[in-house]
Order: structure tokens, then sequence, then C-alpha cells
């Protein structure tokens, strides 16, 4: 290991672990700390089944993303990006295309210590950004919610466009640097789109995932996809 990468870890990776692992546990508590408040000093629980049915709904769907996204958005979130994008949510419509668009202004690769410093302060910038404008746009929002809540305006209809068009524009970016790695996920995308559009994403995102690493690795194996050209 060069003095580089020694430095890296001492400095940056064992810092953003001990901070990332801190914050998580002491958002976990907060998160837990109303239910339980209410439940210690006021006596009042929920009903036990309706309490287990909703778990079990809950946990049906988010054992398999919690361990599905991860090891999605690592690869482009970086080490303290993905501690801060999991605390504050809003992982695939800003802190993702935010991460991979500071890579690729400022040049670096994909899993190197450049790529994590850049993608650690562009995820960072991204919070305190996203805060200021959430609270000026609810500010400024606020008197005309409801006329765009249920309206069917053009407001509402742009309002519901704004995701499609982030991952429209972050995809992009990807598929005209290496065209090739592309044609067999968006073929299979395309497929499952036309025989069923309904299908939630908690269903469709791992065999997705699943089939484009595969497909990578074919193209990579075969030849018709250099490593360089990949990130």
């Amino acid at each position: 290991m060069n003095d580089k990468n020694t430095i890296f870890k001492e400095l940056f990776l064992k810092p953003v672990e001990r901070v990332g692992r801190l914050t998580m546990l002491v958002a976990t508590v907060c998160l837990l700390f109303p239910g339980l408040y209410l439940a210690l000093f006021h006596g009042l629980y929920p009903p036990l089944a309706p309490l287990v049915r909703s778990v079990l709904a809950v946990w049906s769907f988010m054992l398999i993303m919690n361990v599905i996204e991860p090891i999605v958005y690592y690869p482009i979130l970086g080490f303290g990006g993905t501690y801060m994008s999991f605390l504050v949510g809003n992982i695939l419509n800003l802190r993702v295309p935010v991460s991979a668009t500071c890579q690729q202004i400022v040049g670096t690769k994909e899993g190197t210590p450049e790529a994590e410093i850049v993608s650690t302060l562009g995820v960072a910038g991204s919070l305190v950004a996203s805060e200021l404008v959430m609270i000026l746009g609810v500010l400024a929002l606020l008197p005309f919610i409801n006329d765009i809540q249920g309206s069917g305006g053009a407001m509402e209809v742009a309002l519901n466009q704004v995701l499609p068009a982030l991952f429209g524009g972050l995809g992009g970016v990807f598929i005209f640097k290496t065209p090739r790695l592309a044609v067999v996920p968006l073929g299979t995308a395309l497929i499952i789109a036309l025989i069923k559009s309904d299908i939630p994403y908690s269903v469709v995102i791992p065999p997705m995932v699943i089939i484009s690493v595969v497909s990578a690795r074919i193209l990579y194996k075969q030849g018709w996809v250099k490593a360089g050209k990949m990130t």
C-alpha cells in the first residue's frame, strides 16, 4: 500500500466510518424514540395484530432493498456519500445524480480515493443546498399547494416528470460513454415495460442489477468492452 492510500485510509476512511456509524445509530434511536416514549411513559400501545401486519408488509419490501440499494449505489456514492445519502434519503432522485455529475466534471475515476472525496463533498453540498431549497420552496408553494395537488394541471404533470427526467439525463451520460453496456439492460427493461408496466421497483431493480453486471462481465470477457472505457 503506497503512502497516498495509507493517508487516505487513516485520515479519511476511518473517520468517515466512525462518524457514519455514530450518526446512523443516533438516527435509529431518534426514529424509535417517539414510539417508545408514548409506550413507556403514556402507556399507548398499538394493537398487536395491525402492528404485526404493518411490520411484515414493510419488511417484505425493505429487507430486499436494504441489501440491494447499498450494493447498487456504493460504486457511485462512495464511502462517505453512502453514509450521508442513506441517512437523509432522496438517493435516487438527488444524491446519485449529484455524485455522478461531480465526478464527471472533475474527471475522477470511480473507486479511486479522488472519486471518494469528490463524491463526499458533492453529496455534502447537496444536503445543504437541498435543505435550503426545500425550506424556501415550501414557504413559496404553501399558499398554492391545494391548487397543485390533484388538480391535473400543468404544474402537477410537470412535477411528476422530474424523476424520469433526472434518470434520463444521468443514464444518458453513462450510455453515451459505453453504448454497448446499455444494450442488454435497456432491452430487458423495455421488454418488462411492454409486458407489464406497473411492476414495483422493489421487484424490478434486483434482477436488473444482476442482468447488468452479468452482461457487462460477458462483454468484457469477450473483448467487446475495454476496462478503460467502462468507467
